[in-house]
């Protein structure tokens, strides 16, 4: 296939041979159109149409459709094939063959699947929030801003007034997507002073919502509105009440010996350092004892170690280590902090036999986030301003993982905070 035919303007015989050409060679021919479902074809689904001086494409895959007229090769390589189209109106466009079989379109897969639901996302956009302009919808990342690409967000506005939006498809992680939304809303309002950013709104697939939900009752509604939507597999989209949100599954297990081994991982190491060094990492806490994973959060599978301890007037510390950056730290902590609450308040640590020589307070625990100085994400204070205010929580800083006594860096206590 000749590299000369990108920019190829018909004649359209010999586009057609290009376009030919390429299809047979691909061993997984898809068709992509910003904005559209990406379509599975082959060379039987795909007709390349002469209409005196044009190319009509025409290509469908079950119920899917699309008919457009060719102008132009774009840009074409051995497995991707861009073409410059008109669509009804006479709107030009983009359209690209790609072969899904070879790992250097991976990633133009993957965008083609965020494009589609980012349209999802516009339609769920306009029912609920009519009367707002989309002054922005964006799949893309930024690194610079901490602006994840799994989840499309956008800018709504109204006259001075705006909202931050940000939603997750089915298959994309959704216990991550509240930190970007959340870091999303803190861009917009640094970005936009002249527009009232009033809060964030979020959309998650039916079934899955409960655990933002929880999170959410624990942020400032002072700091912003928030609002969260359910949306079905037809994309019906409704909004929730957090308030019906308030149960909360948790298990705690009686006081069990802790096995003890040779720590060699970085946050196993970082654990037997603060477990060592606890007063050095606050004076006020109890050296021993220290528990940890209570409750259970799988956290080996976070990536983050949970401990708990206690201060000398029988007030709980929710402990979160972290050895590398991380966008999820704070919320994660979060996580565990309202489940210590909740067993706190139904008394469950003294029934089964945690801290036995402590009377426990009721006031709510502390929360401290201890990773290396170096190694805290630039994003983590942004979220943690968003915390209710009712949540005390601390940033400690501490030097390299090296077998040794802990020696903090720095502590910082979120703003209003003493």
């Amino acid at each position: 296939m000749p590299k000369s035919a990108a920019g190829l303007a018909p004649d359209p015989e010999a586009l057609r041979a290009v376009l030919e050409s390429f299809l047979s060679e691909c061993q997984e021919p898809r068709l992509l159109e910003n904005g559209q479902p990406l379509l599975v074809v082959d060379r039987r689904s795909v007709q390349f149409l002469p209409r005196g001086r044009w190319l009509q494409l025409e290509a469908w895959d079950g119920d899917q459709f699309l008919s457009r007229r060719v102008t132009a090769v774009r840009a074409l390589s051995r497995h991707r094939l861009e073409l410059t189209v008109e669509r009804f109106g006479g709107k030009a466009g983009t359209v690209t063959f790609f072969d899904a079989a070879r790992p250097a379109n991976v990633a133009l897969r993957g965008r083609s699947l965020r494009q589609v639901f980012g349209e999802t996302f516009r339609g769920f956009l306009h029912s609920q929030f009519a009367g707002w302009k989309i002054e922005e919808l964006s799949s893309e990342p930024n690194l610079q801003h901490s602006l994840s690409p799994a989840y499309p967000r956008a800018f709504l506005k109204r006259g001075g007034t705006g909202w931050a939006a940000i939603a997750a498809a089915a298959d994309s992680g959704i216990d991550s997507m509240l930190a970007f939304g959340l870091i999303w809303l803190d861009y917009l309002r640094r970005r936009e002073p002249r527009v009232a950013i009033e809060g964030l709104a979020l959309w998650l697939p039916a079934g899955s919502e409960t655990a933002t939900a929880l999170r959410l009752r624990c942020l400032d509604p002072s700091a912003a509105r928030w609002m969260l939507f359910r949306y079905t597999p037809e994309g019906r989209s409704v909004p929730l009440d957090l308030a019906d949100f308030g149960n909360l599954y948790s298990q705690i297990e009686p006081v069990r010996e802790r096995n003890k081994e040779a720590p060699c991982e970085p946050e196993a190491i970082l654990e037997s350092q603060v477990r060592s060094g606890i007063q050095a990492l606050d004076a006020t806490l109890m050296a021993e004892p220290v528990y940890a994973q209570v409750p259970a959060l799988a956290a080996g599978t976070r990536g983050i170690l949970d401990l708990l301890a206690c201060d000398r007037h029988g007030r709980l510390a929710v402990l979160e280590l972290k050895a590398g950056e991380s966008v999820h730290l704070p919320l994660q902590a979060l996580d565990y902090w309202m489940r210590v609450r909740w067993h706190l308040e139904r008394g469950d640590f003294t029934r089964y036999g945690y801290f036995p020589r402590t009377p426990l307070s009721p006031a709510a625990p502390r929360l401290l986030l201890v990773a290396p100085a170096l190694e805290f994400h630039p994003s983590n204070e942004r979220v943690v301003r968003f915390f209710d205010p009712a949540i005390e929580v601390e940033r400690i800083g501490v030097a390299g993982l090296l077998h040794g006594p802990l020696k903090v860096m720095f502590r910082q206590a979120r703003a209003g905070q003493a």
